[in-house]
């Protein structure tokens, strides 16, 4: 019985570890720098375009007050006394594997350091085998929620069917203001599949068999 017991355990555990460690976002955490890049991560990309005269955008890796580790990831413009046109800064990552299709949750934490008339947005886009574009969520504004502490963002979306890739692009897109500046800090960045029946089937198999255990002793 106690082997029986066990051997319940540890299946039902893998199958909510496993379900948990999919699909994690290259340096989410952003504390590898990148060889290529002296003011990038590792598995990250600068795709920023900034506004005309002078102002300018950058998406880039900082080590001021990260969330959690060393580095986060800083996306900030700064526009001249004439821009002519708003900035747009974009951070991207590489494509990465290990995404199944259906729901997937993004969530990373982020602050406003100084907030501009810019709109913070996140999206995901999708891969099927060979990196062929699935389908992409489409940009999503998290700035109502933004505050100069971190808080957890969160963002539900399902990937469509034959999906096997994803990549994450952060935008913080400004207005053709004169002088306006604004940074945005990110951090803790991951993309996880929603728990699924199975899992929760397990975990609650897992919390009747620690029940019935706790009772007979």
């Amino acid at each position: 019985m106690r082997i029986a017991t066990i051997t319940c355990l540890t299946i039902l555990a893998g199958l909510v570890i496993g379900n948990a460690a999919r699909a994690q976002v290259i340096n989410g955490g952003f504390e590898t720098l990148s060889g290529a890049y002296t003011t990038g991560a590792l598995g990250w990309n600068d795709n920023s375009s900034p506004a005309n005269n002078g102002s300018t955008a950058s998406a880039h890796v900082s080590a001021l007050d990260a969330f959690a580790g060393l580095e986060e990831l800083t996306l900030t413009y700064q526009n001249s006394a004439n821009p002519g046109i708003g900035p747009s800064v974009i951070a991207q990552s590489d494509i990465f594997g290990g995404v199944s299709p259906g729901a997937e949750t993004l969530t990373f934490e982020a602050k406003h350091v100084q907030a501009g008339t810019e709109n913070n947005q996140v999206q995901v886009i999708w891969f099927s085998a060979g990196n062929v574009f699935n389908g992409a969520s489409g940009f999503v504004s998290y700035n109502p929620t933004l505050t100069a502490a971190y808080t957890l963002q969160s963002k539900n979306w399902v990937a469509p069917a034959g999906t096997v890739a994803a990549q994450v692009q952060f935008l913080s897109a400004g207005g053709a203001v004169p002088n306006d500046t604004a940074t945005v800090r990110i951090d803790n960045v991951t993309l996880v599949p929603e728990p699924t029946t199975m899992t929760l089937v397990g975990l609650g198999l897992l919390g009747a068999v620690a029940f019935g255990r706790k009772r007979k002793s």
